[in-house]
């Protein structure tokens, strides 16, 4: 079993002789700690096994060292990669559009993690900023990219800080600017920053997307605008870390 803990969210994915047999999604109510034996308890309920060890698990994400029973501590980026390759061996860039960060990775054909880069500098460009930015907006999540690909190009944020960023979304809301031209110009600048990152890391086609945010078609849209290369999204991005640290548990 893979266990991705996220800043909000838990993702488990059980793999049974290089299968997918079973996967759970929840919000952690209670202790971190407790992430594993609750996933697990889910995991036996969904899939009718009321008894039953704890499998060998893997655990990754930004919680991973936070105290939970593990076998392994495998890296958001070794985790997506694989993740990614189990579903298109092609894949040799992934651009993981976690909560907290954005972490660019390239693998080799073997799905193995070559090398990395990670943006730590600004939280700008990650899902709790576009989270902020809807709750601005007082629209949901789901709806922001969808509405983005409405607007009218011409609108530009300047200022490279989420703080800062908020701030001219604002500014902007209060000069009666369309929601849609605003969202427009929130997920171009995002993708900018995304295409930056990703060209740090000299990619490679094909480059695929990760992570809650990857569900996100106007962050998509405006990061393949900049980067110039097409960026394939999986069934379920927000499960390939989870996918990604079982298949690592079950090779090692």
């Amino acid at each position: 079993m893979g266990i991705d803990v996220g800043h909000r969210s838990i993702k488990a994915v059980l793999v049974e002789d290089g299968w997918v047999v079973g996967k759970v999604l929840f919000i952690a109510a209670g202790s971190v700690e407790m992430a594993a034996a609750e996933a697990w308890q889910r995991m036996r309920h969904l899939m009718g096994r009321p008894h039953g060890d704890l499998p060998r698990t893997f655990l990754t994400g930004v919680g991973r060292d936070k105290g939970i029973q593990g076998d392994g501590r495998p890296t958001e980026m070794a985790s997506h990669v694989r993740g990614a390759h189990h579903w298109l061996p092609n894949a040799r860039t992934v651009v993981d559009l976690g909560g907290e960060g954005v972490r660019v990775s390239r693998c080799d054909e073997q799905g193995a993690l070559v090398d990395f880069v990670i943006n730590n500098r600004c939280a700008a460009g990650t899902g709790t900023f576009l989270e902020t930015v809807a709750q601005m907006l007082s629209i949901s999540v789901s709806d922001m990219g969808t509405l983005a690909l409405e607007g009218s190009p011409g609108l530009t944020l300047t200022s490279t800080c989420a703080v800062f960023a908020e701030s001219e979304i604002i500014g902007h809301v209060h000069r009666g600017v369309p929601r849609q031209d605003i969202l427009w110009a929130v997920h171009d600048s995002l993708g900018a920053r995304v295409a930056t990152l990703v060209q740090r890391a000299r990619p490679e086609p094909e480059v695929v997307a990760t992570g809650g945010a990857a569900r996100n078609q106007g962050l998509i849209m405006a990061l393949e605008r900049h980067l110039g290369l097409p960026v394939r999204v999986l069934h379920e991005p927000e499960m390939m870390g989870a996918l990604g640290a079982a298949l690592l548990a079950a090779e090692s």
